[in-house]
């Protein structure tokens, strides 16, 4: 066997810049490793651009590719110098064209990733929260002329004026859209994107760092009056609309959230010696458990409500309330409007936070229990909306 040995290094060089010429990218691709292009987007650093040799052997030339101690030989099939100089060109740049869209997917593609896969643990959102968050980040890419279809990665760190996008953004517009944004890129999320899918992370570093003031959260303070009138006018939905009634119970008496309204089964009911239960599937907070990869929560149930509810159970319907998602996203909240006099801006979640309230006040005002039957996250957000005022106790005035 003939002494393999390297062509000029010329050669290899200019196949190489040659290469990079060839690439059609939205930004330019420099070998520059902290280098930045205009309006603060950062480069392609060189470790989507693997080294390379040309050389010999029994007349004919090769080419070997290093990336990240991966060691590749393919052989050039001509003994030509200019034919072998064109496919090395080729397949260089093929190589990077196919290292770039796995380590620099374009935007969509990081949506459908964030979209339609979970956490191997952690904290989970369901599939309609992680929707919303897709949509404000689009809003957001968007209103600086990203297109999430077009535009890969990069275009996280660009910046407007000076300012990363997240922090304009939240100045001049809207933070909370930011937040919800901002779970694109958790702990657990980029986490998963460089280790499952060889994402380059370092392009959502000013949305990582983003600064945002904490959400407000405001603590309920029942109504009488209203309570009185919700109670009068939602429980004469048994007679008239029996759908909107059973959605009543499942939001006042036991404090589900219009989404899980819409998704609850006769099945997600059950009950044992103390408990009366409803199982919540993809829940908003955090799971109990896994059933075939999605989460849930069992949370306990009044036992009045639970049963009004289960007396109504038909044999035939799978959803217990068995209606289109607007009956419950504007029907019903338009009747909370019209007949109950609520003016707040989500009349719907408003029963929730009754049923909260009552929680609370029918169990020695224990934040526990309230919790467990809301499905919250944690003790202190129960106890940031449902710890109001303390009630005073009559005094005796002295004679």
């Amino acid at each position: 066997m003939a002494q393999a040995h390297l062509l000029g290094a010329g050669v290899a060089q200019l196949v190489e810049q040659k290469t990079l010429n060839l690439l059609k990218n939205p930004m330019k691709i420099t070998n520059s490793k902290n280098s930045t292009l205009q309006n603060g987007e950062q480069s392609v650093d060189n470790e989507v651009i693997p080294s390379m040799r040309l050389y010999s052997r029994n007349g004919k030339l090769y080419m070997e590719t290093s990336f990240n101690d991966e060691r590749i030989r393919k052989s050039l099939d001509t003994s030509c110098p200019k034919e072998a100089e064109r496919k090395a060109q080729q397949y260089m740049l093929d190589s990077i064209n196919e290292r770039i869209e796995r380590v620099i997917p374009v935007i969509s593609d990081l949506f459908h990733i964030y979209e339609h896969n979970r956490l191997p643990v952690g904290r989970q959102a369901n599939d309609d929260t992680k929707r919303k968050n897709v949509v404000k980040m689009r809003r957001i890419l968007v209103e600086y002329g990203i297109d999430p279809e077009a535009h890969d990665i990069r275009y996280f760190a660009r910046k407007y004026r000076g300012q990363p996008i997240p922090e304009h953004f939240a100045q001049f517009h809207d933070s909370s859209a930011v937040r919800m944004a901002k779970s694109l890129f958790s702990k657990g999320w980029i986490k998963f994107y460089k280790e499952r899918f060889g994402v380059d992370t370092s392009f959502f570093a000013n949305w990582i760092s983003v600064s945002l003031k904490p959400a407000k959260v405001s603590k309920f303070y029942c109504d009488e009056r209203e309570r009185a009138l919700i109670e009068e006018k939602c429980g004469a939905l048994k007679k008239t609309d029996i759908d909107l009634y059973k959605a009543y119970i499942l939001a006042y008496g036991l404090g589900l959230r219009s989404s899980e309204v819409m998704r609850a089964k006769w099945d997600d009911l059950w009950q044992t010696e103390s408990n009366k239960i409803i199982r919540i599937l993809q829940p908003k907070g955090c799971t109990d458990g896994e059933i075939d990869g999605v989460g849930f929560q069992d949370r306990p149930c009044d036992p009045a409500w639970w049963d009004e509810l289960m007396s109504l159970k038909s044999p035939d319907d799978v959803l217990i309330v068995p209606v289109i998602r607007n009956r419950i996203t504007r029907k019903f909240p338009n009747f909370l409007r019209d007949e109950c006099g609520m003016t707040c801006t989500q009349p719907f979640h408003r029963l929730r936070k009754y049923a909260g309230h009552r929680t609370m006040r029918l169990n020695n005002n224990n934040p526990f229990i309230a919790q467990q039957v809301l499905g919250h996250s944690s003790v202190e957000m129960t106890t940031k909306i449902y710890v109001g005022l303390p009630t005073v106790n009559t005094g005796k005035i002295p004679d």
